[in-house]
């Protein structure tokens, strides 16, 4: 009996394996698995303008089977649902073919490693579903806050099927040509101000923006000016790719750059080139963006998001101590241009002298 047994089990066995096998050799060898729980974990968008901004790593796969194709379609107004072709206007735009190391010697020589292509302003990475919003995108192309901005749905596939993400949004911000831009309203882009008397909008202050300061010591006050009595305006007098740096006193009149005479090499400022100093100012050629892109170098902070600039001179003090007086100051520019970076000293001057 226990043989009879037996011998049934493993003949319900060896039909089951060759049925299995019969039905495997009319599959695929492969098929592809699209995740019902695959999903973009960041759905709400909020670039500034007028700077590349890329939205990475924003989808999860949920051990999808790879590559996913995305596309972008459905894009509407988010105030009224009306649908728009805003976000598929395509413009020209810089991109990079080789890599930017910090250590190019020459204009030319950044810019022969970048060149012109045409994308869509808010574009999605096929292979990714990554965003990015290109930097030549500014509030004359797109609805910004405090418009609501866009609605727009993803449709992600591959062999394995098809899942559509719906209701994402992109609400932009107007462009701020630099940063720090505290200087401005984010909203209007006109300067901003604040108002010490809530309620009393008849008295204002303008914001400003100040760099760090170590070690001044007022000319006329001999007290140490500090970070808030130094303004650092930014102005932009043409389109070319210049930067310019000055320094004016309290009556406005210039400062000459050498009085920060342990600045150090000019030529270790900034990544600029051409460089040209005079009894006004000191002014590169230099490349646009600044940095160009987001990439620790010897000219940056260190994270690499934004330029670093170190003036500073030495001078004897009271006591007889050798003190090292600085300014430091953090920055990018994203708009090309002729720039000058003023430092303004609108309260007292520093001194230079020895006591």
């Amino acid at each position: 009996m226990y043989g009879k047994l037996r011998y049934g089990w493993m003949l319900a066995m060896a039909v089951l394996l060759l049925g299995s096998a019969a039905c495997r050799k009319w599959l695929p060898d492969s098929v592809d698995y699209l995740s019902p729980k695959a999903v973009y974990t960041q759905k709400l968008f909020n670039p500034i303008l007028g700077r590349t901004t890329v939205f990475s790593r924003v989808f999860n796969t949920d051990n999808s089977s790879t590559p996913i194709t995305f596309k972008i379609v459905n894009v509407r107004y988010r105030s009224n649902g009306q649908p728009t072709q805003d976000l598929e206007k395509v413009i020209p735009v810089w991109v990079w073919k080789q890599g930017y190391t910090g250590d190019e010697k020459s204009l030319a020589e950044i810019e022969a490693k970048r060149q012109l292509e045409n994308h869509p302003v808010w574009e999605i990475r096929e292979k990714s579903g990554d965003f990015i919003l290109w930097a030549q995108a500014d509030s004359t192309m797109l609805r910004q806050y405090p418009d609501s901005g866009y609605l727009f749905d993803v449709v992600a596939a591959n062999s394995g099927g098809t899942n559509t993400y719906r209701d994402l949004t992109l609400t932009p911000t107007r462009e701020l040509p630099y940063s720090p831009a505290t200087d401005i309203d984010p909203t209007t882009g006109q300067p901003a101000m604040e108002y010490p008397n809530p309620g009393d909008s008849s008295k204002f202050l303008y914001k400003y923006v100040h760099p760090a300061i170590s070690n001044i010591l007022g000319d006329s006050t001999e007290r140490p000016v500090i970070s808030d009595s130094v303004r650092v305006v930014f102005h932009k007098t043409g389109d070319g790719n210049s930067l310019t740096f000055k320094f004016l006193g309290k009556d406005s009149l210039p400062i000459n750059p050498a009085m920060f005479r342990t600045t150090g090499s000019l030529d270790s400022l900034v990544h600029g080139f051409n460089v040209k100093a005079t009894a006004q100012y000191i002014r590169y050629d230099v490349a646009y963006p600044i940095p160009v892109i987001n990439y620790p170098t010897r000219w940056t902070t260190s994270d690499g998001s934004q330029a670093r600039v170190h003036f500073s001179y030495d001078r004897k003090g009271f006591g007889g101590n050798r003190q090292t007086a600085a300014i430091d100051f953090a920055f990018s520019i994203y708009q090309k241009g002729d720039w000058e970076i003023i430092f303004y000293f609108f309260s007292d001057n520093p001194r230079f002298r020895d006591e």
